[in-house]
């Protein structure tokens, strides 16, 4: 029970200041992420511009 309330009113400090809570325990072994949109938005238009320029380089050799 010793520093109970310190501990609980620097959470309480944090929680209103915007910070999240850490989370508790050894992380999962493993762990699978799932990407987000934003990642697969990018990977589209990486491909999409690897295509293209692919696409114009196979295009320039066959006109030589």
């Amino acid at each position: 029970m010793r520093g109970f309330l310190s501990r609980y009113n620097r959470k309480q400090r944090k929680l209103a200041a915007g910070v999240p809570p850490k989370p508790k325990g050894r992380p999962r072994k493993g762990e699978v992420r799932e990407p987000s949109i934003a990642e697969y938005k990018y990977e589209i238009e990486r491909l999409k511009m690897e295509n293209e320029l692919l696409r114009d380089f196979l295009r320039s050799t066959e006109r030589e």
